[in-house]
């Protein structure tokens, strides 16, 4: 699908609302940007909350990991992701 975008004095794009959801990216989303000879690609880093997730279950029997993984969970709920 093909979308017009006009960039902005400071260099910024806003992404249509519909592929934001469509990816479930949200404010603060990181992402690297790949100069290749077509354009560029834009690509998000990993899912934090996703990557956390499986690192709790990687060390599920460990107490202070539960509870470092517990921080980690809320910190990123209060930034959003």
């Amino acid at each position: 699908m093909a979308t017009h975008l006009k960039l902005d004095k400071k260099g910024r794009l806003d992404l249509p609302q519909d592929m934001r959801d469509a990816h479930h990216w949200r404010a603060g989303t990181e992402f690297t940007v790949e100069d290749r000879p077509e354009g560029l690609l834009l690509r998000p880093l990993s899912d934090p909350a996703k990557t956390l997730k499986r690192q709790s279950a990687a060390h599920a029997g460990s107490g202070c990991d539960r509870m470092l993984a517990s921080a980690m969970r809320d910190r990123y709920a209060k930034l959003g992701h």
